[in-house]
């Protein structure tokens, strides 16, 4: 979900995009021929012509094997209509980020500014980001309650998990500020309920993220377990490169923390 100021960033990535394609433009146009070309067609097959700045509008026809020269003005004229355009939105954009930022109170933050007892008298219809993140992390949720007595290390959230490997990976999340759930309660399509390892609010989206550990995978019985839960994922829209992380671990190939917290600033801008 966009909010006024990921609205302005995401302008300002876009005029850098322009500015950057006005400056490939222009670099082109630098030593570029003078005239430009037409095209027509005869017998299905493309006829090339040169016409002067000044000239006639039939122009002087270019033979097929000056197609370096032919590539050259269509190159030519695609820059110099690239730059026209770019430029218009480069100064719209200009314009509505100039209106975005003189509009101080967003529709977003009136619910934050009023009082606690008349907070709780209204259903809101649009939330900041920090309110928006404070409910989530607030809300209650069903957990899961097989072996309880496994849930054996803490960590600096204060929830208890069952391996050494979690607790490193809850405190990352906890350190960066990422909010997560721990064996939070899922119902897939077909009613069956299952508990990823971590529920994850990107709050850049507001989009759920959802992390598997494979903590023992020289286990076969638990490897296949886990392949089967990740095909039933997929089945359920949550699959690996859209809004499901895995992590693993095995003899010979410890959980490698440092490009984990890597991978994790990177994918949730922290």
């Amino acid at each position: 979900m966009l909010n006024t100021d990921r609205i302005i960033k995401e302008l300002y990535a876009r005029k850098l995009e322009l500015s950057q394609a006005i400056a490939r433009a222009r670099k082109d146009l630098r030593n570029s021929r003078e005239g430009k070309l037409r095209i027509s067609h005869s017998k299905g097959s493309a006829q090339y012509y040169l016409i002067a700045d000044n000239g006639d509008t039939r122009g002087k026809y270019i033979k097929k094997e000056n197609i370096k020269f032919v590539k050259e003005l269509a190159q030519k004229d695609y820059s110099e209509k690239l730059i026209i355009r770019a430029e218009a939105e480069l100064s719209l954009l200009d314009s509505v980020i100039g209106k975005l930022k003189a509009c101080d109170a967003t529709p977003e933050s009136f619910y934050s500014e009023l009082h606690i007892d008349r907070k709780s008298l209204i259903s809101p219809i649009l939330l900041d980001d920090e309110e928006f993140e404070q409910r989530w992390e607030t809300a209650e949720y069903r957990t899961n309650q097989f072996k309880e007595e496994e849930k054996i290390y803490p960590t600096k959230k204060g929830e208890m998990v069952r391996s050494k490997s979690e607790v490193m990976l809850a405190d990352m999340y906890y350190e960066f500020g990422v909010p997560y759930r721990y064996e939070s309660e899922l119902v897939l399509k077909n009613g069956k309920r299952v508990y990823p390892d971590f529920t994850l609010l990107d709050k850049s989206t507001r989009q759920l993220v959802y992390h598997e550990h494979l903590g023992l995978l020289d286990d076969d019985r638990y490897r296949l377990h886990n392949l089967q839960k990740l095909e039933e994922y997929r089945k359920n829209g949550i699959y690996f490169g859209k809004n499901l992380l895995i992590t693993y671990e095995a003899d010979g190939c410890p959980l490698n923390m440092k490009d984990i917290r890597k991978c994790t600033k990177e994918i949730f801008k922290c």
